[in-house]
């Protein structure tokens, strides 16, 4: 950082020297660098540049970000922030508001040009010409802000199986699964398609039903390797057994025995429930929620039954 702050302290020195050699007509003193200074540091950015240095960390990191979007279009055809995820959303919608700042100013200055010219507002201060100009190649214009043309696409849009999987991925990186509630939206109803899908596959019924997602009319042997793979839940109230058998495996770790009384909460109700269920299991009744892998595994724990 102290070698960015003299950076910036040399080049400011360059820019008075330039400037008082352009008014010389109106000096009597004209600065001028010492030659010293100015070999030496000279060589001294050059050894920096060398190496990869980055004197402007900001700079550096709009280049990325338009990187960014510029694949981002490629890919999708648009750069919509709308339709995009994480933080080129949020970058996209930042300089989409400062592109708005600088349409209305020069707008202003034009409506005004008999009295104000367009070159007294500071446009550059707003929006620096050269981000400007790359904001404008990858497709920032005025007419992106027309509301009834992006209304309009992203209302008949139809979103990919690709696309919801990958907003499934963020999911599970920020929650550690992938029980998706509904009120989650789109992302939760897809979830919930998935494991129709899946019923409708295993019981070979021969269709699919409807759905709303481009190929998504069938769940593909493919598609059911890539959903396992990030650990999809199809059966989710066996997911949430799992969940709270797991809580008992705590529970007697720690107080070495399975009886939780119903005192102790939420765990205390299932472990009475787990009896109910077993009786039931045990009398025959089909509607019973106790199967044989649940008895085998509170039996490895030493459930107490009675």
């Amino acid at each position: 950082e102290k070698q960015r702050i003299e950076y910036k302290k040399y080049r400011l020195l360059q820019q008075q020297d330039e400037n008082e050699n352009d008014d010389d007509c109106n000096n009597n003193h004209v600065y001028e660098m010492p030659k010293t200074i100015s070999s030496t540091y000279e060589d001294r950015i050059r050894k920096m540049n060398d190496i990869g240095f980055v004197w402007d960390v900001r700079e550096k990191q709009f280049e990325q970000k338009l990187g960014q979007l510029r694949i981002f279009k490629e890919v999708n055809g648009h750069i919509d922030p709308r339709l995009m995820n994480g933080q080129l959303a949020l970058w996209v919608r930042k300089w989409e508001q400062q592109y708005r700042k600088y349409l209305d100013a020069q707008a202003q200055a034009t409506t005004t040009s008999n009295n104000v010219d367009t070159a007294d507002v500071d446009l550059e201060g707003i929006l620096p010409e050269n981000r400007r100009r790359a904001l404008e190649e990858v497709g920032f214009c005025k007419r992106m802000f027309d509301e009834l043309p992006r209304a309009r696409w992203v209302k008949n849009r139809r979103a990919t199986w690709e696309e919801r999987y990958e907003e499934l991925e963020e999911y599970k990186a920020e929650h550690g699964h992938c029980v998706v509630p509904k009120k989650e939206g789109p992302l939760g109803s897809w979830v919930r398609t998935q494991r129709h899908l899946m019923k409708e596959k295993e019981t070979e019924n021969g269709t699919s039903g409807s759905s709303s997602f481009e190929n998504g009319g069938q769940l593909s042997d493919e598609r059911i390797d890539i959903l396992n793979r990030l650990g999809f839940v199809w059966d989710v109230h066996q997911w949430q057994w799992n969940q709270t058998y797991h809580e008992l495996l705590l529970y007697k770790e720690k107080y070495n025995k399975t009886n939780v009384p119903m005192s102790y909460g939420g765990l205390g109700l299932w472990v009475f429930n787990q009896r109910a269920h077993y009786n039931s299991f045990r009398r025959g009744e089909e509607q019973s929620l106790m199967t044989p892998d649940r008895l085998e595994m509170l039996r490895n724990i030493g459930f107490e039954f009675d």
